[in-house]
């Protein structure tokens, strides 16, 4: 949805972004509590020393918080939703942000509050000039950062830890970081309505880990409410209805019992196998950047790792040695966690999803479309032969496949593969224990890998479709664009007959194809992308129960007369329409609610 909202309120209908699954019913508390403005002082040459010191305290005390709150939200949720906080750790150790706070002070003789706001503010201008997601998610971050230091240095406490409140509401605020989603009271905040964000930021992911529902997306919601209505949030379809009547009430509370039977359902799912009603197999694997969570792929029923993101290894300097150790290390353990299952490895997508590129030491105007994936490994052959051998070596221990992101020519495919075979022969050489039959496969991310997906086919060993990039791509929109992100559809008519294009592609050419992209952790998407070709799916961990429920209550025929009447329609909404009335057809009413 695209967050309009009816003006009659009282008693109707607020509409926004589903960001966190669930269905919360209780009475709404407001925030409100704009920041204090941030001053500057001048200072003597003694004061500045005594900032200097004064901020190094609050970075420590705010260091020792984030600590505190990842292994809470790593205790509550799982590794996965800490991760959250490993980022924001990492930004606090980062030197050259300490390091650029400290000299302004000592250099203008400031206050630490201004001159910390002056160097955070230059470097979240450069992550808000970027177009990829994940590199404004990290613009996210810092800002969180940056206001829990703000907060230290002014002596108050996180307004947002709601320790006093002793009954349950549901909190509408403008925007809530993810620092602030993680430390609420749960047992008296169960639902959150946010005027910004969308489905796919770190507060909406926190959200979901800690089994909080939400609705973000409102734009002026929290103005429209009043603390103390009465109302419903369904985070699923991203809907609030306000002052609901008695009758409405009880349906709802109806629905809210099915919807946590079907979750208590799902967990006696995880030892069972992914197949549809007329017995053929799927196979669900796991997407996953650190090693931690392989535990919740196999706690979700994860049959293998079909994804590993590995540029969100903390690999620095030019030791290509020693980078090469990590790599090997990391991925000697993955397989040993994994086994007897594979692990598919993608070599570094630097430039996508980690952190901008610097290129001829300017940041990469625009990631997107830049020196990424392949084209950045290539250009860097020492860290990518590094990461290589690695990967190899690793292959000794367990299966591996290795994976190349952002492929769009044949000539990127010979080229790689050139460079695993120079890195084969050198363990060979050097005597070293390596796998030299590790399978090699693409991302098709790109349209052109689309279009010669046939070709392509004859110079790989399997395919890996990542819809969250092509479908950006072929439609040209930014979801995290708040104008545009209603035109993010995967089920657009283009991106079914690219998806189509792909999976036979594969089929003629004796390949294993897989999607690794969000698109396939929606359960109703899911049953399209089996109908249309593809056998493997690859999703986050806690996503595995849902899909796998439908998978085994949809018959795999259904699955392609649905993909055939899909490729048939002419707009996305119809395609969306016509899918989700057939595939619901099959499930129990609680399954309007998907995930």
């Amino acid at each position: 949805m695209n967050g309009a909202i009816r003006t009659d309120h009282r008693g109707g209908v607020l509409r926004g972004i589903g960001a966190s699954p669930g269905i919360a019913i209780g009475r709404v508390l407001v925030l409100e509590g704009p920041r204090t403005p941030i001053v500057r002082l001048d200072r003597t040459p003694e004061q500045a020393e005594r900032e200097v010191v004064r901020f190094s305290r609050a970075i420590r005390g705010a260091w020792r918080q984030l600590r505190a709150l990842r292994d809470r939200v790593r205790s509550e949720a799982g590794e996965s939703y800490a991760r959250v906080f490993e980022a924001q750790i990492l930004i606090l150790k980062d030197r050259s942000l300490f390091g650029e706070t400290v000299n302004l002070i000592r250099g203008e003789r400031v206050n630490a509050e201004w001159a910390f706001h002056s160097v955070v503010g230059r470097f979240i201008r450069i992550f808000q000039s970027l177009g990829d997601q994940d590199v404004k998610e990290r613009g996210t971050d810092v800002e969180d950062v940056e206001a829990r230091v703000q907060s230290i240095l002014g002596g108050g406490r996180r307004i947002r830890d709601l320790d006093g409140l002793d009954e349950e509401v549901i909190l509408a605020t403008a925007n809530l970081s993810p620092s602030d989603a993680a430390a609420l009271n749960r047992r008296h905040v169960i639902g959150l309505a946010l005027d910004f964000g969308g489905a796919t930021s770190h507060t909406a992911i926190i959200a979901t880990g800690m089994g909080i529902p939400a609705v973000s997306g409102l734009r002026d919601g929290s103005r429209r409410l009043r603390s103390g209505d009465r109302v419903v949030l369904d985070g699923c379809s991203g809907t609030i209805v306000v002052e609901p009547d008695d009758e409405e009430l009880r349906l709802w509370h109806e629905r809210r019992d099915r919807l946590a039977q079907r979750d208590r359902d799902r967990s006696a799912l995880r030892e069972l196998p992914a197949v549809t009603l007329d017995g053929s197999r799927i196979r669900l694997m796991a997407n996953i950047e650190l090693l931690d969570e392989t535990l919740d792929a196999r706690r979700w029923g994860a049959e293998g790792i079909g994804l590993f993101r590995s540029e969100f290894l903390e690999i620095r300097g030019s030791d290509h040695s020693a980078a090469e150790e990590i790599h090997f290390d990391t991925y000697r353990q993955l397989v040993e966690r994994t086994r007897p299952h594979e692990v598919v490895i993608r070599t570094l997508d630097s430039g996508g999803e980690h952190e901008p590129v610097l290129v001829d030491g300017r940041a990469d105007a625009n990631p997107a479309l830049g020196m990424r994936g392949i084209r950045h490994s290539l250009k860097n052959r020492e860290s990518f032969r590094a990461q290589l051998r690695g990967i190899l070596r690793a292959g000794s221990h367990g299966r591996v496949r290795v994976l190349l992101p952002m492929v769009g020519s044949v000539e990127e495919v010979r080229e790689a593969r050139g460079a695993i075979r120079e890195a084969s022969e050198s363990l060979a050489r050097e005597g070293i224990p390596f796998d030299p039959s590790v399978p090699v496969g693409i991302m098709i991310e790109v349209p052109a890998a689309v279009m010669i997906a046939d070709r392509l086919a004859h110079e790989v060993d399997f395919f890996s479709v990542g819809t969250n990039d092509l479908i950006q791509y072929v439609l040209a929109v930014d979801r995290t664009n708040e104008s545009v992100a209603f035109l993010h559809r995967p089920l657009h008519p283009a991106i079914l007959r690219m998806l189509r294009r792909v999976a036979e592609a594969g089929e003629r050419g004796g390949l294993r194809v897989s999607v690794c992209g969000e698109m396939a952790a929606d359960p109703l998407a899911a049953v399209v992308l089996l109908g249309l070709g593809f056998s493997e799916l690859s999703v986050t961990p806690a996503a595995i129960p849902g899909v796998k429920e439908v998978i085994r209550r949809v018959p795999m025929s259904e699955a392609r007369s649905i993909a055939a009447e899909a490729l048939g329609l002419d707009t996305a909404g119809e395609i969306e329409d016509r899918v989700r009335d057939r595939i619901l057809a099959l499930l129990p009413a609680e399954y309007a609610c998907p995930i």
